[in-house]
């Protein structure tokens, strides 16, 4: 197999150590903040939606490997956040490689970070930063384009876990299949969505909504999961951060939440 590249979005000034462009990383640039240095690649290239940026995140660098890359790999990351195998502490030596991705995917789906686990339901989460028109919106057009994901996309809305930071690694027939569904969706939504007295963080609707589509979509096609933990070298450290760790490698952290989410329930 021909070695793939395991895409870093970014949306900023960013520098790929020496190591991580050994594990086979690549920076990708987005929005309009800054253009690449020589040997990095801009996401505004070929066939684009750039130009949506602030309302599709960092899905403008996904719709650009979807249509631009051949590989047999296909996958992003953050510029902040990694996959990673277990560690309480930001360590380049134990961040996947893309040669361990490939053998990983001989056998399973689709990588994923770790389900997060919440103390409210998705659709409270959501609520957070956007609103429930707009859930209600995309419900319409799935009932409308594939009525057969309803189920989960209720499920998934009235639950208290899901995967979230749009990371994702994969075999390139799953992730292209992935992304024309989902832009197929998220473009009817964008048609039918007046964002025009959106805050700044509001209006990145596409890129939450997406967060909460892609486990509707591995739920729905029974893909067969290998999850990792994520690494944000910015925030991950701390004893919060410890105790949250410590809970999962305990196995008790999908409990607590649980729990907590039914009280307040």
């Amino acid at each position: 197999m021909v070695n793939s590249k395991i895409y870093v979005v970014t949306h900023k000034p960013f520098v790929l150590s020496k190591e991580m462009k050994e594990k086979g990383y690549e920076l990708i640039t987005v929005g309009n903040q800054i253009k690449s240095n020589e040997g990095v690649l801009d996401s505004d290239g070929n066939d684009n939606i750039a130009l949506k940026n602030s309302n599709y995140c960092e899905l403008t660098a996904v719709y650009w490997i979807w249509k631009n890359v051949n590989s047999p790999i296909k996958g992003f990351c953050h510029y902040r956040r990694y996959f990673t195998h277990n560690t309480l502490k930001y360590d380049e030596e134990k961040i996947l490689s893309n040669l361990e991705v490939e053998k990983l995917l001989d056998e399973n789906s689709i990588i994923l970070p770790e389900k997060k686990y919440y103390n409210i339901s998705s659709e409270e989460l959501y609520l957070k930063c956007g609103y429930k028109k707009d859930l209600e919106t995309t419900r319409q057009v799935i009932s409308e384009k594939y009525p057969d994901y309803v189920g989960q996309w209720d499920k998934m809305m009235s639950d208290n876990s899901g995967y979230i930071t749009n990371m994702m690694l994969c075999r390139a027939d799953v992730f292209d299949r992935y992304c024309e569904w989902l832009f197929d969706i998220l473009f009817e939504v964008e048609n039918r969505s007046n964002i025009s007295d959106y805050t700044k963080e509001e209006a990145r609707i596409y890129g939450y909504i997406s967060e909460r589509l892609l486990g509707v979509w591995v739920e729905h096609n029974h893909l067969n999961v290998k999850e990792f933990q994520s690494i944000n070298p910015e925030k991950d450290f701390g004893l919060r951060f410890l105790t949250y760790r410590m809970s999962v490698r305990l196995g008790i952290y999908k409990t607590i939440k649980t729990i907590m989410w039914k009280i307040k329930r």
